[in-house]
């Protein structure tokens, strides 16, 4: 890399509604590469698009954007996709190079530092909020993010059950469909959160409201669900489905790196009991308090792995 060539870039954010973890990013002027385990990361590289190359004497200006070029990882290397021939594919091959480059040495450092301060939440009458709808790092953009309802998981992901409400005859799928358990909560969290409002996130965890309703004065750290959803809910069914949730949820909320012990020592027996998804993510879980059961945790899931 050359003397003049400014640094990469290499951040954390966070994949927000339905909530599926944390992204790793690296960036150079001319390419991205990012990961949700920290092991296989997409490469993009930024380009002309192939249009643009048939009418250049067009006096449009070009237009660039990121294309997939292909996978990563450390052990089998950067593995390309077919990309159009039109294209300048010595210039991205160039940029890609450059950016794997750039990579190698940052995996010692995962996980990244998470810079997504600013959030929106879904908050009830009072203003104190109630889950995690929308999260950035750049307050400009912050008013073309499309924020809809909360979701607690994707439309076609059918795995959210939950045992609270199994106990109280109310089956994961049925007439309604396959998901109630993620509806229901979905409800439950719409009847209370009918409001919307951005904050940005301080140093010391409160938040200060944004926009016009923002009155200057920053909310404490303890009114923000640390796990991006409330759990103090008044009624018995409505608490244990949020837990259910956030149980279901563990080894991902296990790499968030804002939250504290109790948080951690609640998480980590739950995301034991998943250890698959446990093990795939274990490289960015920022800390661990019960090693010796994540390690066992790890065992398994290579013994499984080995079964197949």
């Amino acid at each position: 890399m050359s003397r003049s060539t400014p640094p990469a870039r290499h951040y954390a954010v966070r994949r927000v509604n339905p909530f599926e973890g944390v992204l790793q990013v690296v960036e150079t002027h001319n390419a991205r590469a990012y990961s949700p385990n920290g092991r296989i990361w997409q490469v993009q590289v930024l380009a002309q698009r192939p249009d643009h190359t048939w009418r250049s004497f067009s006096d449009i200006s070009p237009i660039q954007q990121f294309f997939n070029f292909g996978l990563w990882d450390a052990t089998a290397g950067l593995q390309k996709i077919p990309a159009n021939p039109v294209m300048d594919i010595g210039a991205m091959t160039a940029a890609a190079d450059a950016l794997v480059a750039a990579l190698r040495p940052l995996l010692k450092s995962l996980p990244f530092p998470l810079i997504d301060t600013y959030e929106c939440w879904a908050t009830d009458y009072q203003g104190a909020p109630v889950a995690l709808l929308a999260a950035t790092e750049d307050p400009k953009v912050m008013q073309d993010i499309h924020v809809g309802r909360w979701q607690a998981t994707r439309i076609s992901d059918h795995g959210f059950v939950s045992g609270a409400l199994l106990a109280r005859n109310i089956p994961a799928a049925g007439e309604l469909g396959p998901r109630q358990h993620a509806e229901q909560l979905e409800r439950q969290v719409r009847q209370l959160g009918q409001h919307k409002a951005w904050f940005q996130r301080l140093p010391d965890g409160s938040g200060m409201r944004l926009g016009p309703a923002g009155d200057g004065i920053a909310r404490p750290a303890a009114s923000f669900p640390a796990l991006g959803l409330k759990t103090d809910w008044k009624e018995d069914t409505a608490r244990e489905l949020a837990l259910d949730y956030l149980a279901w949820r563990a080894p991902r909320l296990l790499l968030l790196q804002g939250i504290g012990d109790e948080q951690r020592r609640w998480l980590e027996p739950h995301a034991c009991r998943q250890a698959v998804e446990l093990a795939a993510v274990f490289t960015l879980i920022p800390r661990i308090l019960d090693h010796h059961a994540i390690e066992a945790a790890r065992v398994e899931a290579r013994l499984r792995k080995a079964s197949r």
